[in-house]
């Protein structure tokens, strides 16, 4: 959706694989049934991350890859590492199921998200959290979050859009999803115009009321990598 040159936040971050060798994964198998060993290959630098590959927490994602993302309150040490999240090479940007959350990040006011996968869609406000992956960190990143109560439901257009809402661990088959695309955010400048060009993935909410709004590139959700 742009074509702007990426400018990494991270030093750039490989991925080494702690693999879940699944047995019978072809053929329409119940993944909750397959059975297998795990490789581990021990990081080599601290820009090193390893993953995991299985069938994710909610034991229905077959052959996922998944990965440990440590969040905190910006500029504090109240932080949380959330595992079973899901690695992306499709999308930009972290969002994560609110349920697998044990700390309060700090909301943007009235800014939330309908992003769409080719199965489904999520749903949810903006939040800013300081993101560690490896010996890496991204300081006040934006990041999605999805089912969160009491938040403004679901827009008609998002929900229009196509799929399955994706809102939970069991729907989405992760914790989150981290999106490691060649993008630094997630939309670009099309999200940050008011033209029609504009295709509203982002959303201004007062009152439990929600419409499409331009977001500028520093406010969009940001590919933490």
């Amino acid at each position: 959706m742009q074509s702007a040159r990426v400018r990494c936040r991270f030093a750039p971050v490989l991925f080494a694989a702690v693999i879940t060798l699944l047995a019978g994964c072809g053929g329409g198998s119940n993944p909750s049934s397959n059975a297998g060993k795990t490789i581990t290959v021990a990081p080599l630098d601290n820009n090193v991350q390893p993953i995991t590959i299985n069938i994710g927490p909610a034991n229905n994602y077959n052959n996922g890859v998944y990965t440990s993302v440590t969040l905190c309150v910006p500029g504090t040490a109240t932080c949380q590492t959330v595992d079973n999240v899901l690695v992306d090479t499709g999308s930009s940007g972290l969002r994560l199921i609110s349920s697998a959350l044990t700390i309060a990040l700090p909301q943007q006011s009235g800014r939330a998200e309908c992003t769409q996968f080719q199965d489904g869609f999520v749903w949810g406000p903006l939040a800013t959290a300081d993101v560690k992956i490896s010996g890496e960190q991204a300081l006040s990143a934006t990041v999605q979050l999805a089912g969160v109560s009491g938040f403004a439901g679901v827009p008609k257009a998002c929900s229009d859009s196509g799929g399955k809402e994706m809102d939970t661990a069991q729907s989405l088959g992760a914790n989150g999803v981290l999106g490691i695309s060649v993008f630094r955010q997630d939309c670009g400048g099309a999200c940050a115009s008011s033209g029609a060009s504009n295709p509203g993935f982002y959303y201004s909410c007062a009152g439990g009321n929600c419409g499409k709004t331009a977001v500028g590139l520093a406010q969009q959700v940001q590919n933490p990598v």
